[in-house]
C-alpha cells in the first residue's frame, strides 16, 4: 500500500476493499486508509509489469504504461484481486489514450462502464467514474457526464466532493443547464478546504460561477468581476486564467463585441495553449469569430488546428 502524499508504504494482508477504504492487517494489527489518501495498491504474485504500469499511471506517464502492459501475460494472473485490477487498468490507460486523441472514446468508455458495473466496491471506483466523466463529455453527452461526476461529489472525502461539484457543474453548464450549474459551482466556492488543488478548484468555480450570471443576464457585473479577478490573481496560473479570459470572450461575443471577444480568446490561444480543455475552446470560438471581424483565413486556422489538435475534443462537434 503506497500512500499519495509519499511516506512509508504498509505491507500486510487485505481484510477490506470498498471504494471508501481499504483495511489491511499489519502484524497483527488492522490498518484503515482512506482510498483517496491511496496511491496505488501492489498485490502479492502480481506481474511486475502490472506493478510497472501503476507506477508509471501514478506518474502520469501513459505511454509508458501503454507499452509496459502489452508485456503483461494475462495466463500468470492467478487471483481474483489481481485480475480486477488488471481489467482497471487495462480501461484506465485505453481511457487516457482516447482522450489524448489517440484512441476511440465510445469504445473506452464502454469498457470502462463494463468494468465499474461489475466493480462497485473497488478502491478504483471513484477513479473509473471520473474518467467515465471526462469520456461522456468527450463523446459530446454532458448530460451522462454530470451523473459519473455527481458519484465524485456524492463520496465521503471533501476533495473528491468540490472535484465532483465542480466538474459536474461544467457538464451541466455545458448542457445549457445553467441554474443547477451555477448551484454546482457555488457548492465548490464555499469548500473550507486550504490544499492548493482545492483552492484552485475553487478559483475555477467562482470562473464559471460568473459565466452563470453572464447566461442570466448579468453580462457587465461578470465582466467587472473577471477583470477584478485578472488584476489581484498571478497570471503564471495558466489553467485559470485561461478559464477567465475564455469566460471573458465568451460574454463579449453574447454581447456582440465581436473584435473584444476575439482580443479575449486568442490570449488563451497565444499564452495558454497548454491548457488542453480550454484551447480547444478557444480555437473553436475563434474559428467563428474571425469571419465576423473580416478575417476568413484566420477562421480556416484555427478551425485547422482544433481538428489536428484535439480530434475528440466536444468542441469539434459542435
Amino acid at each position: 500500500m503506497y500512500p499519495l502524499k509519499g511516506g512509508a508504504s504498509s505491507n500486510g494482508k487485505i481484510i477490506e476493499r470498498t471504494r471508501d477504504k481499504v483495511v489491511i492487517e499489519v502484524r497483527g494489527t488492522n490498518q484503515s486508509f482512506q482510498t483517496n489518501e491511496i496511491a496505488r495498491v501492489v498485490f502479492e504474485g502480481e506481474p511486475k509489469q502490472l506493478a510497472s504500469v501503476k507506477d508509471y499511471v501514478s506518474q502520469g506517464q501513459i505511454d509508458q504504461a501503454i507499452e509496459e502492459f502489452k508485456k503483461i501475460v494475462p495466463a500468470d494472473i492467478k487471483t481474483d484481486e489481481v485480475k480486477q485490477d488488471y481489467q482497471f487498468f487495462k480501461c484506465y490507460i485505453t481511457a487516457m489514450n482516447a482522450l489524448r486523441g489517440k484512441g476511440d472514446a465510445a469504445g473506452a468508455s464502454k469498457i470502462m462502464l463494463e468494468w465499474a458495473t461489475e466493480n462497485k466496491t473497488s478502491h478504483h471506483f471513484y477513479a473509473a467514474s471520473e474518467k467515465l466523466g471526462e469520456l461522456a463529455m468527450a463523446s459530446g453527452t454532458p448530460a451522462q457526464a454530470a451523473k459519473f461526476f455527481n458519484v465524485l461529489s456524492g463520496s465521503p472525502f471533501a476533495e473528491l466532493k468540490i472535484k465532483g461539484d465542480y466538474l459536474s457543474g461544467k457538464a451541466l453548464l455545458s448542457n445549457k443547464q445553467v441554474p443547477e450549474a451555477k448551484a454546482k459551482f457555488l457548492l465548490a466556492t464555499e469548500s473550507k478546504l486550504s490544499d492548493p488543488a482545492s483552492l484552485k478548484l475553487a478559483k475555477l468555480a467562482s470562473v464559471a460561477a460568473i459565466r452563470c450570471d453572464a447566461a442570466a443576464g448579468k453580462s457587465e457585473q461578470a465582466i467587472q468581476a473577471l477583470d477584478k479577478m485578472v488584476d489581484e490573481g498571478d497570471s503564471t496560473d495558466g489553467e485559470l486564467y485561461a478559464e477567465i479570459y475564455n469566460a471573458m470572450g465568451g460574454i463579449l461575443r453574447t454581447a456582440g463585441n465581436n473584435e473584444e471577444a476575439v482580443l479575449a480568446f486568442l490570449k488563451t490561444d497565444l499564452l495558454y495553449s497548454s491548457q488542453i480543455d480550454a484551447h480547444a475552446e478557444a480555437l473553436f470560438q475563434l474559428a467563428q469569430l474571425w469571419p465576423l471581424v473580416g478575417d476568413n483565413q484566420r477562421a480556416t486556422d484555427a478551425k485547422s488546428r482544433l481538428a489536428k489538435l484535439y480530434p475528440t475534443s466536444m468542441w469539434l462537434k459542435k
